[in-house]
């Protein structure tokens, strides 16, 4: 999330990034789900999501399946794990340099698909 604020994608509060932090490492360093996939639809929510039932959560989990099948398309999976395997020292200046090319795509990716969306609203 924080990647998104410094690149001009979201505007979004120190909380929203504070509440991101975690996500790092594919949740807490646990290598699940990439962390950039995630935040990416966490900035989905912010921007289609609903704050109670009587909105429609139909575009938010559409968007957010694209951005998965996008993502695993071009990568060949979200799995973090996967992602890095090769690297013995996660915390290596080589696995961040790696790692910061699925956040600049997941970033290119949102910039381009909310501003479509919102072009369209």
């Amino acid at each position: 999330m924080l990647s998104l604020r410094q690149a001009g994608i979201l505007d979004v509060s120190d909380d929203v990034v504070r509440c991101s932090t975690g996500l790092a490492g594919g949740g807490g360093g646990k290598k699940e789900i990439c962390g950039a996939v995630v935040s990416g639809i966490q900035a989905i929510g912010l921007r289609h999501g609903r704050a109670d039932k009587s909105v429609d959560r139909k575009p938010a989990m559409e968007l957010s399946g694209r951005l998965v099948e996008d993502f695993r398309e071009r990568f060949g999976t979200v799995s973090c794990r996967e992602l890095v395997k090769g690297f013995s020292d996660f915390n290596s200046l080589e696995r961040k340099e790696h790692c910061a090319r699925f956040v600049g795509n997941v970033a290119a990716w949102l910039e381009l698909t909310l501003k479509v969306r919102e072009t369209d609203a």
